[in-house]
Protein backbone atom coordinates (compact mmCIF):
# COMPACT_ATOMS: atom_id res chain seq x y z
CA UNK A 1 0.00 0.00 0.00
CA UNK A 2 1.37 3.65 -1.11
CA UNK A 3 2.15 6.22 1.51
CA UNK A 4 -0.83 8.49 2.24
CA UNK A 5 -0.51 12.03 0.99
CA UNK A 6 0.43 14.49 3.86
CA UNK A 7 -2.21 16.91 4.16
CA UNK A 8 -1.93 20.77 4.94
CA UNK A 9 -2.10 20.64 8.90
CA UNK A 10 0.59 17.54 8.81
CA UNK A 11 2.81 19.55 6.91
CA UNK A 12 2.80 22.59 9.20
CA UNK A 13 3.61 20.05 12.20
CA UNK A 14 6.73 18.78 9.88
CA UNK A 15 7.38 22.32 8.78
CA UNK A 16 7.23 23.71 12.72
CA UNK A 17 9.36 20.34 13.84
CA UNK A 18 11.80 20.98 10.68
CA UNK A 19 15.70 21.07 11.67
CA UNK A 20 17.93 22.27 8.76
CA UNK A 21 21.27 20.42 8.86
CA UNK A 22 24.23 22.93 8.52
CA UNK A 23 27.86 21.87 7.88
CA UNK A 24 29.60 22.37 11.22
CA UNK A 25 26.40 22.71 13.50
CA UNK A 26 24.09 19.35 12.47
CA UNK A 27 20.24 19.91 12.75
CA UNK A 28 19.27 22.86 13.66
CA UNK A 29 15.58 23.96 14.81
CA UNK A 30 16.12 27.53 13.44
CA UNK A 31 12.32 28.09 13.48
CA UNK A 32 12.18 27.32 17.29
CA UNK A 33 15.54 30.09 18.21
CA UNK A 34 14.05 32.47 15.91
CA UNK A 35 10.39 32.58 18.33
CA UNK A 36 12.84 32.26 21.23
CA UNK A 37 14.73 35.09 20.18
CA UNK A 38 11.38 37.20 19.32
CA UNK A 39 10.28 36.24 22.67
CA UNK A 40 13.61 37.72 24.39
CA UNK A 41 13.64 40.79 22.12
CA UNK A 42 9.64 41.32 22.53
CA UNK A 43 10.30 42.19 26.74
CA UNK A 44 12.19 44.95 25.42
CA UNK A 45 9.50 46.23 22.65
CA UNK A 46 6.31 44.02 22.74
CA UNK A 47 6.44 45.30 18.74
CA UNK A 48 8.65 42.02 18.28
CA UNK A 49 5.86 39.71 19.63
CA UNK A 50 3.63 40.93 16.86
CA UNK A 51 6.47 40.69 13.77
CA UNK A 52 7.76 37.19 15.49
CA UNK A 53 4.03 35.81 15.43
CA UNK A 54 3.35 37.18 11.48
CA UNK A 55 6.45 35.67 10.89
CA UNK A 56 6.07 31.97 12.18
CA UNK A 57 2.45 32.05 10.44
CA UNK A 58 4.34 32.87 7.04
CA UNK A 59 6.82 30.39 7.48
CA UNK A 60 4.63 27.67 8.02
CA UNK A 61 2.45 28.60 5.52
CA UNK A 62 4.57 29.13 2.76
CA UNK A 63 6.77 25.71 4.09
CA UNK A 64 2.90 23.90 3.78
CA UNK A 65 2.46 25.06 0.18
CA UNK A 66 5.74 23.90 -1.14
CA UNK A 67 5.72 21.59 -3.69
CA UNK A 68 8.98 21.20 -3.02
CA UNK A 69 8.63 20.77 0.84
CA UNK A 70 5.85 18.40 0.17
CA UNK A 71 8.07 16.52 -1.43
CA UNK A 72 11.08 15.99 0.95
CA UNK A 73 8.40 14.92 3.65
CA UNK A 74 6.61 12.36 1.45
CA UNK A 75 10.45 11.30 0.94
CA UNK A 76 10.61 10.97 4.68
CA UNK A 77 8.03 9.08 5.19
CA UNK A 78 8.83 6.80 2.37
CA UNK A 79 12.22 6.03 3.67
CA UNK A 80 11.06 5.30 7.40
CA UNK A 81 8.28 3.36 5.71
CA UNK A 82 11.25 1.69 3.68
CA UNK A 83 13.16 1.23 7.26
CA UNK A 84 10.22 -0.54 8.99
CA UNK A 85 9.54 -3.19 6.12
CA UNK A 86 13.40 -3.92 6.06
CA UNK A 87 13.41 -4.51 9.90
CA UNK A 88 9.91 -6.20 9.25
CA UNK A 89 11.24 -8.87 6.95
CA UNK A 90 14.42 -9.36 9.86
CA UNK A 91 12.00 -9.78 12.05
CA UNK A 92 8.99 -12.21 10.31
CA UNK A 93 12.44 -14.20 9.16
CA UNK A 94 13.46 -14.98 12.68
CA UNK A 95 10.69 -15.96 13.30
CA UNK A 96 9.96 -18.37 10.79
CA UNK A 97 10.77 -21.97 10.80
CA UNK A 98 13.92 -23.78 9.13
CA UNK A 99 11.93 -24.79 6.50
CA UNK A 100 9.53 -21.35 5.60
CA UNK A 101 13.71 -19.68 5.35
CA UNK A 102 14.77 -21.98 2.89
CA UNK A 103 11.38 -21.88 1.09
CA UNK A 104 12.08 -17.84 0.78
CA UNK A 105 15.65 -17.85 0.20
CA UNK A 106 15.22 -20.61 -2.56
CA UNK A 107 12.53 -18.47 -3.97
CA UNK A 108 14.44 -15.29 -4.27
CA UNK A 109 17.25 -17.14 -5.34
CA UNK A 110 15.44 -17.84 -8.16
CA UNK A 111 14.13 -14.61 -8.76
CA UNK A 112 17.33 -13.76 -8.56
CA UNK A 113 19.03 -15.87 -11.43
CA UNK A 114 15.64 -15.02 -13.49
CA UNK A 115 16.55 -11.18 -12.84
CA UNK A 116 20.57 -11.90 -14.30
CA UNK A 117 19.51 -13.79 -16.88
CA UNK A 118 16.81 -10.43 -17.92
CA UNK A 119 19.57 -8.10 -17.66
CA UNK A 120 22.50 -9.77 -20.23
CA UNK A 121 19.55 -10.24 -22.76
CA UNK A 122 19.62 -6.07 -22.06
CA UNK A 123 22.95 -5.03 -23.19
CA UNK A 124 22.03 -1.76 -23.50
CA UNK A 125 20.87 -1.20 -20.12
CA UNK A 126 17.16 -1.20 -18.41
CA UNK A 127 14.33 0.81 -18.91
CA UNK A 128 12.11 2.32 -16.37
CA UNK A 129 9.66 -0.13 -17.60
CA UNK A 130 11.80 -3.08 -16.80
CA UNK A 131 12.72 -1.38 -13.01
CA UNK A 132 8.71 -1.61 -12.55
CA UNK A 133 9.09 -5.63 -13.30
CA UNK A 134 11.99 -5.77 -9.99
CA UNK A 135 9.63 -3.93 -8.09
CA UNK A 136 6.30 -6.47 -9.27
CA UNK A 137 8.61 -9.02 -7.98
CA UNK A 138 10.10 -7.63 -5.08
CA UNK A 139 5.95 -7.13 -4.16
CA UNK A 140 5.87 -11.40 -5.30
CA UNK A 141 8.46 -11.59 -2.62
CA UNK A 142 6.88 -9.63 0.18
CA UNK A 143 3.84 -11.29 -0.33
CA UNK A 144 5.23 -15.43 0.00
CA UNK A 145 6.82 -13.94 2.86
CA UNK A 146 3.57 -12.58 4.19
CA UNK A 147 1.76 -15.69 3.37
CA UNK A 148 4.53 -17.94 5.03
CA UNK A 149 4.40 -16.16 8.14
CA UNK A 150 0.54 -16.54 8.12
CA UNK A 151 0.69 -20.12 7.57
CA UNK A 152 3.08 -20.76 10.31
CA UNK A 153 1.33 -18.62 13.04
CA UNK A 154 -2.08 -19.96 12.21
CA UNK A 155 -0.44 -23.74 12.42
CA UNK A 156 0.72 -22.72 15.69
CA UNK A 157 -2.34 -21.35 17.05
CA UNK A 158 -4.31 -24.44 15.71
CA UNK A 159 -1.88 -26.39 17.96
CA UNK A 160 -2.68 -29.99 18.92
CA UNK A 161 -6.31 -29.63 18.96
CA UNK A 162 -7.84 -32.44 16.67
CA UNK A 163 -11.37 -31.26 15.01
CA UNK A 164 -12.30 -34.62 15.11
CA UNK A 165 -12.42 -35.21 18.76
CA UNK A 166 -13.60 -32.13 19.33
CA UNK A 167 -16.59 -32.73 16.89
CA UNK A 168 -17.02 -35.98 19.17
CA UNK A 169 -17.29 -34.36 21.83
CA UNK A 170 -19.74 -32.10 20.56
CA UNK A 171 -21.85 -34.89 19.19
CA UNK A 172 -21.54 -36.71 23.00
CA UNK A 173 -22.95 -33.20 24.18
CA UNK A 174 -25.73 -33.29 22.21
CA UNK A 175 -27.01 -37.04 23.37
CA UNK A 176 -26.06 -35.79 26.85
CA UNK A 177 -28.45 -32.99 26.42
CA UNK A 178 -31.19 -34.56 24.79
CA UNK A 179 -31.40 -37.42 27.17
CA UNK A 180 -31.80 -35.56 30.12
CA UNK A 181 -35.00 -35.21 32.64
CA UNK A 182 -37.09 -31.98 32.71
CA UNK A 183 -36.26 -31.39 36.18
CA UNK A 184 -32.65 -31.18 34.75
CA UNK A 185 -33.12 -27.25 33.95
CA UNK A 186 -29.78 -26.14 36.23
CA UNK A 187 -27.60 -28.71 34.44
CA UNK A 188 -29.41 -28.45 30.96
CA UNK A 189 -28.35 -24.85 30.98
CA UNK A 190 -24.99 -25.62 32.31
CA UNK A 191 -24.43 -28.58 29.43
CA UNK A 192 -25.74 -26.05 26.81
CA UNK A 193 -23.07 -23.48 27.74
CA UNK A 194 -20.81 -26.21 27.23
CA UNK A 195 -22.14 -27.11 23.87
CA UNK A 196 -21.97 -24.02 22.66
CA UNK A 197 -18.99 -23.13 23.55
CA UNK A 198 -17.41 -26.96 21.55
CA UNK A 199 -19.20 -26.05 18.93
CA UNK A 200 -17.58 -22.28 18.37
CA UNK A 201 -14.13 -23.93 18.88
CA UNK A 202 -15.17 -26.34 16.08
CA UNK A 203 -16.44 -23.26 13.91
CA UNK A 204 -13.19 -21.71 14.74
CA UNK A 205 -11.17 -24.36 13.31
CA UNK A 206 -13.32 -25.50 10.16
CA UNK A 207 -12.40 -21.33 9.22
CA UNK A 208 -8.52 -21.81 10.13
CA UNK A 209 -7.78 -25.51 8.76
CA UNK A 210 -9.65 -23.83 5.20
CA UNK A 211 -7.45 -20.61 5.41
CA UNK A 212 -4.75 -23.07 6.10
CA UNK A 213 -5.72 -25.20 2.80
CA UNK A 214 -5.54 -21.96 0.80
CA UNK A 215 -2.03 -20.60 2.06
CA UNK A 216 -0.35 -23.86 1.29
CA UNK A 217 -2.23 -23.77 -1.97
CA UNK A 218 -0.86 -20.31 -2.54
CA UNK A 219 2.55 -20.97 -1.20
CA UNK A 220 3.22 -23.79 -3.72
CA UNK A 221 1.73 -21.97 -6.66
CA UNK A 222 3.87 -18.88 -6.38
CA UNK A 223 6.97 -21.47 -5.74
CA UNK A 224 5.59 -23.31 -9.00
CA UNK A 225 5.31 -20.11 -11.48
CA UNK A 226 8.68 -18.73 -10.00
CA UNK A 227 10.79 -22.42 -10.84
CA UNK A 228 8.84 -22.33 -13.89
CA UNK A 229 10.17 -18.69 -15.04
CA UNK A 230 13.51 -19.82 -14.11
CA UNK A 231 13.58 -22.58 -16.44
CA UNK A 232 12.23 -20.57 -18.83
CA UNK A 233 14.79 -17.96 -18.38
CA UNK A 234 17.65 -20.47 -18.91
CA UNK A 235 16.78 -21.46 -22.29
CA UNK A 236 15.36 -17.77 -23.52
CA UNK A 237 17.45 -15.87 -25.78
CA UNK A 238 14.14 -13.39 -26.37
CA UNK A 239 14.11 -10.65 -24.01
CA UNK A 240 10.43 -9.27 -24.88
CA UNK A 241 9.02 -13.14 -24.49
CA UNK A 242 10.78 -12.96 -21.19
CA UNK A 243 9.28 -9.81 -20.07
CA UNK A 244 5.56 -11.43 -21.15
CA UNK A 245 6.64 -14.24 -18.60
CA UNK A 246 7.78 -11.86 -15.74
CA UNK A 247 4.55 -9.86 -16.17
CA UNK A 248 2.50 -12.78 -15.86
CA UNK A 249 3.84 -14.19 -12.73
CA UNK A 250 4.42 -10.74 -10.86
CA UNK A 251 -0.03 -10.61 -11.68
CA UNK A 252 0.16 -13.62 -9.81
CA UNK A 253 0.22 -11.00 -6.69
CA UNK A 254 -2.96 -9.35 -7.73
CA UNK A 255 -4.18 -12.77 -7.31
CA UNK A 256 -2.96 -13.51 -3.98
CA UNK A 257 -2.93 -10.03 -2.38
CA UNK A 258 -6.76 -10.05 -3.18
CA UNK A 259 -7.31 -13.20 -0.80
CA UNK A 260 -5.53 -11.38 1.28
CA UNK A 261 -7.59 -8.40 1.69
CA UNK A 262 -10.51 -10.50 1.78
CA UNK A 263 -8.83 -12.11 4.97
CA UNK A 264 -6.83 -8.97 6.21
CA UNK A 265 -9.01 -8.89 9.83
CA UNK A 266 -8.14 -12.57 10.12
CA UNK A 267 -4.58 -12.09 9.47
CA UNK A 268 -4.76 -9.08 11.61
CA UNK A 269 -5.89 -11.11 14.39
CA UNK A 270 -2.45 -13.48 13.71
CA UNK A 271 -0.08 -10.49 13.58
CA UNK A 272 0.15 -9.76 9.98
CA UNK A 273 -0.28 -6.66 8.66
CA UNK A 274 -0.29 -5.86 5.06
CA UNK A 275 -0.27 -2.07 5.07
CA UNK A 276 2.93 -1.21 3.93
CA UNK A 277 5.19 -0.79 0.99
CA UNK A 278 7.24 -3.27 -0.03
CA UNK A 279 11.23 -3.22 0.46
CA UNK A 280 13.62 -3.64 -1.90
CA UNK A 281 14.77 -7.03 -1.96
CA UNK A 282 16.23 -8.55 -4.92
CA UNK A 283 18.59 -5.24 -5.30
CA UNK A 284 19.69 -4.07 -8.74
CA UNK A 285 22.47 -6.92 -9.89
CA UNK A 286 23.29 -4.56 -12.52
CA UNK A 287 20.82 -2.12 -13.81
CA UNK A 288 21.35 0.85 -14.96
CA UNK A 289 18.44 2.96 -16.76
CA UNK A 290 18.98 3.49 -20.39
CA UNK A 291 19.66 6.40 -21.84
Amino acid sequence: MASREPNFWELVLEAFHRKPALKGLGPVPWNKVALIATAILGLGNPGFWLLGVAGEFAYLYLSATSPRFRALVRAKRLEGQRTTTEQQIETWLADLSANGRRRFEALTANCREVQKVYETLRPGGLSMIDEQRWRGLDQLLWLFLRLSVSLELLERQMGPVDPRALQGEVEALRTEIAGLAPSSEALRKSKQSLLELKERRLENLGRAGEARQVLVSELQRVEQQVELLREEAAISRNAESLSARIDSVAGTLSENDSWMRQHEEFLSDLGVESGTTPPEILGRSGAREAT
